[in-house]
């Protein structure tokens, strides 16, 4: 089952045995099935392979297309997986020591970083090239950083919106026609089951976690609010933005359709509510019907939900995407093996493979449309929100600007101050922080 840590899509797949393998090698674990060359694995490697968590449920699949890559170009790969709490000092540590890998797949979200220490290759001839027009445009945004793209989309992760048919019967409402295309569709949904029901109806995230901020950021971005200007600068306390929040605390403190506490309540939090069968709708990933159906099956939770695209509002609809790349180093004396490896990995039968065998988006339009997501009453809505895909704007300091927008998201909710005196006092920290 995949994992859907807050900040990868790729979570920790590392089992027990790879792990005390792991740290017998300072955290660092080169699978050996992959290595060509000589004994030592990687100083007659002509190409060197950094990822990040490789679980026993992929790991075939990257030892059985290295090897079929070495043997398609004549060269040998040096193919390391590192654990997700080691990854990014990994990579800063190799890249400090003038050491860095040719190739990594990576969150997206790290490119800043790496960007600042001319670390990355810009791939633009790459991604503007008939190669590039493959991918869905929102995932090969989300590894564009200053005008360049510094990787391309490996896998992605996205949201829909999730409704409890049992519980909309049980409220009067049409489980089949639920109508939640809107903000409002959704709030007059919510009110009913709060009325006709003991259900909550509405899962809402405003604990002090970084995914507050990434379930708030669908409000905030549809009433066509943005958390940062083409220059950089924040811009949190728009008129756009004071709607948003204020509608998202007025669901807690004016409307009451919201579970008891959520100010306590993490995303994980209110995903486990409605995957028990104990919430009428929630915004999550894709795994929550999985979840759900492997519950079902094995007899633990007897309920039906439905999938609909993230309400809209009005200035649009967004599904927040967390975006894994590979990106090729400037230290790398291969570049066009580098570029090799890439169009080797994108083969769009290889990325069906990964996908499928992962859980993850594919992040190549055609990988998409194949029956296997298309077909599917769990994947066919994440597929389709493709297109509102927007990912959080890649800042070197993202967690402390998200910190400080988790911070208003709170004081709002909890009454504390009102809406725009919160998100005023953000935009003044985040000039601070960011000046």
């Amino acid at each position: 089952m995949p994992n859907d840590q807050p900040d990868t899509v790729e979570g920790n797949g590392i089992d027990r045995r790879q792990i005390m393998k792991g740290l017998g090698a300072g955290g660092i674990i080169a699978l050996s099935g992959c290595l060509g060359g000589g004994d030592d694995g990687s100083d007659n490697a002509d190409i060197q392979f950094l990822t990040m968590g490789v679980g026993d449920n992929i790991q075939e699949y990257f030892e059985e297309n290295n090897a079929q890559f070495e043997e398609e170009y004549d060269v040998t790969i040096d193919f390391t997986s590192v654990t997700w709490d080691n990854a990014q000092q990994t990579v800063n540590n190799r890249v400090d020591g003038g050491e860095a890998p040719d190739v990594a797949r990576w969150p997206a979200r790290w490119i800043p970083q790496l960007v600042g220490k001319d670390a990355l290759e810009p791939i633009d001839d790459l991604m503007e090239s008939e190669w590039g027009d493959r991918f869905y445009d929102g995932m090969a945004e989300g590894c564009t950083y200053q005008g360049s793209y510094y990787g391309a989309p490996w896998a992605a992760s996205n949201k829909c919106f999730y409704y409890n048919k049992d519980v909309f019967e049980a409220a009067g409402l049409d489980p089949e026609d639920p109508q939640l295309d809107t903000w409002e569709d959704m709030l007059a949904a919510a009110q009913q089951i709060r009325d006709e029901t003991e259900t909550p109806a509405l899962g809402l995230a405003g604990a002090d976690a970084i995914e507050t901020g990434s379930q708030y950021y669908h409000y905030h971005w549809s009433h066509g609010a943005d958390l940062i200007d083409d220059d950089g600068n924040p811009v949190v306390n728009s008129s756009e933005a004071v709607d948003a929040l204020s509608f998202y605390a007025d669901l807690h403190l004016e409307h009451e359709v919201t579970q008891s506490s959520p100010l306590s309540s993490t995303r994980q939090d209110i995903r486990q509510l409605f995957e028990t069968g104990e919430l009428g709708m929630v915004i999550a990933h894709v795994y929550t019907g999985l979840n759900i159906d492997e519950a079902k099956e094995n007899g633990e939770v007897d309920f039906d939900y439905g999938i609909v695209q993230v309400p809209a509002g009005p200035e649009g609809r967004y599904s927040l995407n967390t975006i894994d790349a590979i990106s090729i180093f400037s230290q790398t004396e291969v570049r066009d093996l580098a570029e090799d490896l890439l169009r080797f990995y994108f083969d769009e039968d290889r990325h069906f493979e990964y996908a499928t065998n992962k859980g993850f988006m594919p992040t190549i339009e055609a990988v998409g449309e194949r029956d296997h997501f298309q077909d599917s009453e769990n994947w066919a809505p994440y597929i389709e929100a493709a297109q509102y895909a927007r990912a959080r704007p890649k800042l070197s300091n993202f967690n402390e600007f998200n910190n400080r927008m988790v911070q208003a998201i709170q004081e709002a909710l909890g009454d504390q101050k009102s809406p725009q005196d919160a998100l005023d006092d953000a935009q003044s920290d985040l000039e601070e922080l960011m000046g």
